[in-house]
């Protein structure tokens, strides 16, 4: 009897496995399947476009990999379209397995990195699928159905025929400054395909974002709404059933073909971008057919909380910090405030801190509807504006400047989206005055971890240039008296030794004649050379004063000259020569 039972167990035991093993045939990924990170291996897709695995680190070190999906079938660098671990790395050793339980999970070391966090759904078989999505199924080969997909779980790539729905969104890998998400705009009856910048500030959670570029709005939509980029390169909006339901953000006219790879990508610049794959036999690589944003400066959080300058080729932009705020190594661009952005410098605990409101010219700020406190339209004037904010508590800065033709005057209690030039805007920060009666903005681009040795400095070199400067205008002035003091002397000297003839002309000082002729009003008349005035010396006797428009053209001496000549003659036909006036360019 015993011989016979062992026989009968074992076929029992196949009965009950082959019809589990039947179910994960073919390209189908088997419970208890594993990749290890530096094996490279993955699981491919059946057309051999996209496999699932271990990529290498973008620029990375090879010491570094991400869970991810990527086109496997194109030349050079992965491009990777899916990664569940994109800020959070691991090593050689990692692993991902489908467990028992139909999880998928990715393990570092002893450490749980990540987890589809499906076990309860009975998954069976997992499968790269040739559309990039990668799927865990439960289910006979008769009743097969998606209990998991990559495409539900979106990284910042939407493919070809993968729906965006309204409860999800496309993300950026994060960097200091934030990341950026696509996503669905609701409002009440309508809604948009929107680009959205979320601040890495944790204090500010109800302020953290702020949505600078939207498409145009769907009103009162029916049936599934989903955003998808279409096999011919089309992107856009679809909803309800008809394929006239949908409002296209970027349509393909061109006929293109539908093999070319094709993406739709966030970049961590904050811009949207269609990618196609271009390959023309000379050169193979990724090209941009469109892109949400042509203006870097207008991505809100590009600079973190700081300005946006726009560089003059219009394509690149650089960063300036704002005072309280200190530079971030991104790219060389980018900065982070150094104090909590909505606490103002007079609303600590300490009220008595004296502020001032420092004004940039030509300069606007990105601010959400909760990050604002008022609105004074009736202002005229960015001063007023600025000491608007400079008497509320609450205030950290304020905007003012001009949209369709009319002001605006907006007062903030956050400073999180960073700013750009504007020259209709003006933008003042409310900063502390340190005790030597400075304000703040020297501070502006330090890491709060600098020493003070640098502010030591600087307020040794301020009263020193102030002096060298006062120095070089005292020292200008004294050579300024000093010539003109010569010049009158040399121009005496000369007067005097043409003078010294008997029955020459007496020398009147310009204010004389001013004096004598009512500042030259009373006009007699023109002629050659000048004007004539009436006018009468303080003897009473009556004078004409003849003003000449400009200077003989042969100078100071042969004026004198000819002066004393004229004086000399007698003629009944000639009015006597009274005197002269020879003072600095008056003659």
């Amino acid at each position: 009897m015993a011989s016979l039972f062992f026989p009968g167990c074992s076929l029992a035991m196949l009965c009950l496995v082959f019809p589990v093993l039947h179910q994960c045939v073919g390209d189908y990924v088997p419970l208890a399947s594993m990749l290890l990170a530096g094996d490279n291996q993955s699981w491919g897709s059946e057309n051999k476009v996209f496999a699932f695995g271990f990529a290498p680190t973008p620029a990375g070190t090879g010491d570094q990999f991400l869970l991810a999906i990527w086109y496997v079938s194109l030349p050079g660098d992965p491009t990777i379209v899916w990664s569940p671990n994109r800020d959070f790395p691991v090593g050689r050793d990692a692993v991902v397995k489908l467990d028992s339980s139909g999880e998928l999970v990715l393990v570092d070391g002893n450490t749980s990195v990540w987890t589809s966090n499906n076990s309860h759904l009975n998954a069976n078989c997992g499968l790269m699928s040739d559309s990039g999505n990668f799927i865990l199924y439960t289910g006979g080969s008769s009743d097969r159905r998606a209990v998991w997909q990559s495409f539900s779980h979106p990284s910042d790539t939407l493919l070809p025929g993968q729906p965006l729905s309204v409860d999800l969104e496309l993300t950026s890998a994060m960097s200091p400054l934030g990341y950026y998400s696509l996503k669905m705009l609701q409002q009440r009856t309508s809604l948009s395909l929107g680009l959205t910048y979320v601040s890495p500030t944790p204090s500010l959670a109800s302020h953290t974002n702020y949505s600078y570029w939207s498409s145009p709005e769907i009103s009162n939509a029916t049936g599934d709404v989903v955003a998808v980029l279409d096999e011919s390169g089309s992107f856009g909006i679809s909803y309800g059933t008809s394929s006239a339901g949908t409002m296209y953000v970027h349509k393909n006219d061109t006929g293109g073909s539908q093999s070319v790879p094709r993406r739709v990508t966030v970049g961590m610049d904050g811009n949207l971008r269609l990618y196609r794959w271009d390959s023309n036999g000379v050169a193979t690589n990724w090209v941009v057919e469109w892109s949400a944003v042509s203006n870097p400066c207008m991505v809100a959080g590009i600079c973190g909380s700081g300005i946006c300058i726009l560089d003059s080729n219009k394509n690149s932009a650089s960063c300036r910090c704002l005072p309280r705020t200190y530079p971030v190594d991104v790219g060389a661009k980018g900065c982070l405030s150094s104090v909590p952005p909505s606490t103002p410098a007079n609303c600590t605990e300490n009220r008595k801190t004296p502020v001032r409101m420092e004004m940039m010219a030509q300069t606007n700020y990105y601010f959400s509807g909760t990050s604002t406190i008022s609105n004074y339209s009736w202002v005229s004037k960015a001063s007023e504006c600025a000491e608007r904010c400079l008497a509320n508590c609450e205030c950290v800065a304020s905007v003012y400047g001009l949209q369709e033709e009319k002001t605006y005057c907006w007062t903030l209690k956050s400073m999180v989206f960073g700013g750009l030039q504007d020259p209709s805007s003006t933008l003042s920060v409310k900063v502390g005055i340190n005790s030597s009666g400075t304000g703040e903005s020297g501070s502006a681009g330090q890491s709060p971890g600098e020493s003070s040795s640098g502010h030591h400095v600087h307020v040794l070199l301020v009263p020193l240039l102030l002096c060298l400067t006062l120095l070089v205008v005292l020292l200008s002035m004294l050579l300024f008296y000093s010539m003109q003091r010569r010049r009158r002397q040399r121009q005496q000297r000369m007067i005097g030794n043409c003078m010294s003839l008997s029955g020459a002309p007496s020398h009147f000082s310009f204010h004389d004649l001013q004096t004598a002729t009512s500042n030259f009003s009373r006009l007699l008349g023109t002629g050659g050379f000048g004007s004539v005035y009436k006018g009468v010396l303080r003897n009473g006797t009556m004078i004409a004063v003849k003003k000449l428009d400009k200077l003989l053209p042969h100078g100071e001496k042969e004026f004198i000259t000819e002066v004393t000549t004229i004086g000399s003659m007698h003629h009944l036909n000639l009015v006597n020569l009274c005197g002269f006036c020879s003072e600095q360019s008056h003659r």
